[in-house]
């Protein structure tokens, strides 16, 4: 009996707890080498360690454990390959949900860090570098229920495009002659072309920025024309610590274009 292992002894070999061996053998995805008949001890070979670790990989990336037999073959041969690359593609996916949200949080972080900033400081200057956003003629407010259904419909769009864009939406003012152009903006990947889309990038623009009430954008913007000669506007939601979901932020962004 010593080429053979204990239940305890293999769950301490593999790390995996006996309650999870126990279980693999209750539903026929793990059998031991040897059962003694006098007192039903189950015995395992050293060989079942790397095979219960690839059982354990699975339960933990989502491959139904009831279905492991599949891979099984007539003589009781596990298909090994096919399993790991099927837990392979679910990590890898797994992996860029992780950093999706992580680069959510960073931009949420962001968003928080700035609006503190916006918060103490006057004609506040914005670092923006390549930041990208895709616009749609709209006529109608800001935060109205007009504005919502144009954004729904744009964000659906994108989705349905595969065209990765993040939460950021608003309204992007831009003065044509005498008078002001209105748009939906969301911002989107800088790093992709977008041939059926108008798109504006804020690379090379002088940006200050401010908090604004939606009362107030109109005034504002006379007032930003009459002082500064602003030709475009950015107004987009963003968030603040702490934050009231029923009143959205909004932050007002202007622009000075400079030279490349």
């Amino acid at each position: 009996m010593k080429s053979f292992l204990t239940i305890g002894q293999l769950s301490k070999l593999s790390g995996i707890h006996t309650k999870a061996l126990r279980y693999y053998e209750s539903i026929n995805i793990l059998k031991p080498a040897y059962v003694d008949p006098i007192n039903s001890y189950r015995y395992y070979t050293y060989s079942a360690i790397p095979y219960v670790k690839v059982i354990k990989i699975c339960a933990d990336y989502g491959i139904p454990l009831k279905k492991f037999n599949n891979f099984i073959n007539d003589n009781n041969e596990i298909m090994i390959s096919e399993i790991l690359q099927i837990a392979q593609d679910i990590i890898k996916e797994k992996e860029e949900a992780l950093q999706q949200d992580k680069n959510h949080i960073e931009q949420f972080k962001s968003q928080i860090n700035l609006s503190k900033q916006l918060d103490y400081t006057s004609y506040h200057h914005i670092e923006t570098g390549d930041e990208d956003y895709l616009i749609l003629p709209f006529v109608g407010e800001i935060l109205s229920d007009a504005y919502y259904r144009e954004v729904y419909k744009l964000l659906i769009s994108l989705s349905v495009s595969k065209i990765s864009f993040e939460q950021r939406v608003g309204c992007y003012y831009k003065k044509i002659g005498n008078t002001w152009k209105q748009y939906i903006a969301c911002k989107i990947d800088h790093s992709k072309e977008y041939i059926d889309f108008d798109t504006i990038c804020l690379k090379n623009s002088h940006i200050h920025g401010e908090h604004i009430d939606q009362k107030n954008i109109p005034i504002r913007i006379k007032e930003l024309d009459a002082e500064f000669n602003v030709q475009e506007l950015l107004i987009i939601e963003t968030l603040e610590c702490p934050y009231n979901f029923t009143k959205p932020h909004l932050e007002l962004r202007y622009l000075y274009k400079t030279s490349s």
